[in-house]
Order: C-alpha cells, then structure tokens, then sequence
C-alpha cells in the first residue's frame, strides 16, 4: 500500500488502513523505484512465514503505479472458472494487482475483478470485487483494507473477500464483506461481514480430513461482480466446501503445516 502525504483526518479509511498494519511491517521510504524494487526482492527471500506487509513512504504517484507485487490465483482460478461455466468470460476482466488510487492513497488488491461493459454513473477504475489475503495476526488491517475498498470507491467496489492465514495452525478464516445499506452513520453505509466460512484441520495430521464451516460455498452474487440482475442460466458464483478445502490445503502445505 502507499501513502500520499495529503492524508485527510484521522477518520478516513485510509488513515485507518495504515494504522492497522501489524507490528512486524517493514516500513522504508520508497521515493525511487529501484529502491522499492530491491527492497521487495530483499523481503522475498528465505525465511518467509507467509505474507508479510511493506509500508512505503514519500512514494511518488509516478513510482506508486509502477510498483508491482506476487499475488496467489486460487481465488482467480475459482471465479473464472465458474465465469466460463457460464459462457460469460468475455464479460469480466481479471485486472490482479492493479492498484487504484483513492482519496489519498492508492492500493493493490491481492485479486479484483471488473465487468468489462460500460455501466452508466460507474468510474471503471474501481474492480467491482476485490481480495485482499493476510495472516490472521493482521486481520484488523484486513478488514481496514475491505473499508478502503468500499469506501473509497463509494460503493463501486461491491465485494471485498477477506482470506485470513493463521502463521502456526493449518486454521484460515474466509469472509465477504459488503457495504450493508441497511445500516448506515453520518458517513454513510457501514461495511459488514455478510459471510464468514473457517477452515481448519488437526495441525500434527497433514492427511487428516479438513472442516470447513459452516459447509456452505462463499458466494459472489452475480449483481456484485457483473453490476446487473443475472438472467438464467446466469447465476451467483459459488466457491464451493471442496474449494475452499482444496485452496486451503495448498496454502498449509506452502506453510510446511
């Protein structure tokens, strides 16, 4: 993530965002790309828990849009399939990392998605949803990561899938989080979980068979992701148990778990 020095008050989401990042961030000024660049390779070597956080400052917004970070693509893989399933792969754009800048701030999901057909009133710079992974000890800047998204974008952002790794034990943590119209402050609308599916499995038993609950599919509805009523066979896409399972036994054995 990078900061701009034009940060609003202490209220906003991005504010929140950076204040959120977890003690063992490694924080460095980033003015040159040269320097971001070896300073992301310096953190990719070994040893490595699992994902670890990089705040730059004094990052120029020319440098900012040429820093390039690895992502995972199990999630990607799920919703593109499903996407093809359906015959609809020419209607959605898998853009990855593509960072979008924000009121002060600029990001980079971890995954995104946007409809490639011009929706009236939308500022196609916004993916319509996002991913955003981290171990579990980070889970508070996850979810100031999922209000960012929502915020920033003033609700063009429909969806943020929050994937939450715990460092020690084979346990992840699966959640969507939305902007709930039903609820609402002086600010706005408030982002709520509207799902949260945990998978986990004996840490001392590699084979041993992986729980995933509650047994239900995380869902990306259909409106969130294409921005218009699905028309059948059009339908949610649904990451199913087995997915999830099969997303989360990668990431432990990765982990040596």
């Amino acid at each position: 993530m990078t900061r701009y020095p034009d940060i609003p008050d202490s209220d906003s989401p991005d504010v929140e965002c950076f204040e959120a990042l977890p003690d063992d961030t490694f924080e460095a000024i980033g003015s040159l790309t040269d320097t971001i660049r070896r300073i992301i390779k310096e953190q990719q070597e070994p040893p490595i828990d699992v994902i670890k956080y990089l705040c730059f400052t004094n990052v120029p917004v020319r440098v900012a849009e040429k820093a390039n970070v690895k992502v995972s693509r199990s999630l990607n893989s799920a919703v593109l399939n499903a996407v093809y399933d359906m015959r609809l792969h020419q209607s959605i754009y898998p853009v990855g990392s593509q960072g979008v800048r924000g009121i002060s701030s600029s990001k980079q999901p971890d995954e995104s998605w946007v409809p490639t057909q011009y929706i009236p009133g939308r500022d196609e710079k916004w993916p319509t949803v996002t991913a955003e992974v981290g171990v579990a000890d980070s889970y508070r800047k996850l979810r100031a990561d999922a209000e960012w998204w929502l915020t920033n974008s003033k609700g063009d952002v429909k969806l943020v899938i929050i994937v939450s790794i715990n460092r020690k034990t084979p346990n992840i943590r699966f959640e969507a989080v939305v902007l709930d119209p039903a609820i609402s402050s002086h600010q706005g609308y408030i982002p709520t979980i509207r799902q949260s599916i945990t998978t986990f499995r004996q840490p001392t038993q590699p084979n041993a068979r992986i729980t995933v609950r509650p047994a239900v599919a995380l869902t990306i509805k259909f409106q969130d992701l294409f921005c218009y009523r699905p028309v059948p066979p059009e339908h949610n896409i649904e990451i199913s148990p087995d997915q999830l399972a099969n997303i989360s036994s990668d990431v432990w054995m990765r982990q040596g778990l």
